[in-house]
């Protein structure tokens, strides 16, 4: 049985807090959350560890094949668009981009390949889970067996073990989802995993949203420019003296 941290709570993982406990409670039934959620907490409990930097490799893999993914999407609707449009036979130009996007295909499948590889060395079990509100069933996958160490994490009601097997799983939902980026590491401080519900939340907290925004040249421009207006407004409108 691997190490469990019981200090390191669920709900510290969650950035922005909610507000009350019915928007906890609606957003912790959303699978992608969950699985965010866990990926977070156990991100953040195992930094530097070698679990730690294997989950770290497959995850920007998933980001960087997402990318690709991407790409490959958009050449392929633009091919199609100019395929309808010629008129003439293709010309050395577009005969090289078909070489291009052809080239692209292949890295990108070696790379799918490689990827599955990796997963290859965790297995999991289908697993059914309800949700009685929306009246559906949803089936995701568990690990098979514990892998390396492993953390609590509760959501207030339900407390799950969660290991390097499981955050994996999480994280390849998210990814088939287009999620990845609801569980990320903040970029200012490149310490604290946070989740993330829109792609625009980049920040594990408003002080670091703060310093990232005054360490941008044009930020700090306009800031020095506000203050100064802000101090010749003073000087010219000075405040009334009261009456006693």
């Amino acid at each position: 049985m691997g190490n469990t941290h019981r200090s390191h709570p669920f709900t510290q993982a969650i950035a922005p807090r909610p507000r009350t406990q019915t928007e906890l409670t609606r957003r912790s039934r959303t699978l992608s959350f969950s699985d965010a959620s866990i990926a977070v907490a156990w991100l953040n409990a195992t930094r530097g560890s070698a679990a730690y930097r294997r989950v770290l490799t497959l995850r920007q893999e998933l980001e960087d094949l997402g990318v690709m993914l991407d790409s490959l999407s958009q050449q392929r609707r633009e091919g199609k668009a100019l395929r309808k449009r010629r008129q003439a036979p293709m010309s050395q130009e577009e005969l090289k981009e078909t070489l291009r996007r052809a080239e692209s295909c292949t890295r990108f499948r070696e790379r799918h390949n490689a990827l599955n590889r990796l997963l290859y060395r965790y297995a999991f079990v289908p697993v059914m889970a309800y949700d009685l509100d929306a009246r559906i069933w949803r089936c995701s996958s568990a690990p098979k067996a514990t892998r390396g160490r492993t953390i609590e994490v509760s959501d207030g009601t339900l407390t799950v073990e969660v290991d390097e097997g499981a955050v994996v799983g999480a994280l390849a939902r998210l990814a088939a989802n287009r999620g990845l980026f609801k569980a990320r590491l903040c970029p200012m401080c490149q310490e604290r995993w946070h989740v993330s519900e829109r792609q625009m939340d980049r920040f594990c907290s408003t002080e670091c949203r703060e310093k990232f925004r005054l360490s941008q040249p044009e930020s700090r421009e306009r800031h020095t420019r506000q203050q100064r207006e802000y101090r010749q407004r003073l000087d010219s409108h000075p405040p009334r003296k009261e009456r006693i």
